[in-house]
């Protein structure tokens, strides 16, 4: 690898890129019964890529949304197995990363307007 120093104009596109890259590691907010348990305050489910780590999950998350995460808990989703008439099948596994934000933040899915995820 070389030393030199990136340019304006390739550091911009680098930031884009990884703007890019973290909008699209979080895939949606899980809105169930259980993800929005009125005794976890604070606390935010979202579906993320199955191969981010929580370090780069915080990071996204503080990114896009512009609040303090305190802590992050993940879990992938075992597979399940789905039956239609003779043919049985399974649904797809994925990640569920569950935020706790600091007392000061709050998000608001339902009264916002479209962020940058487009929710």
């Amino acid at each position: 690898m070389s030393d030199r120093k990136l340019s304006a104009n390739e550091t911009i596109k680098f930031q884009k890129t990884q703007e890019a890259e973290w909008i699209d590691l979080l895939r949606y907010p899980l809105a169930t019964e259980k993800a929005s348990n009125p005794f976890l305050k604070n606390s935010y489910t979202f579906v993320v890529d199955p191969k981010a780590d929580k370090k780069t999950i915080k990071a996204a998350f503080e990114y896009v949304f512009s609040v303090k995460v305190l802590s992050v808990n993940t879990l992938m989703m075992p597979k399940k197995s789905r039956r239609r008439r003779q043919f049985e099948g399974y649904l797809p596994v994925y990640k569920k990363a569950i935020l706790k934000l600091a007392p000061e933040y709050s998000l608001d899915f339902f009264g916002m307007e479209k962020t940058s995820l487009g929710i």
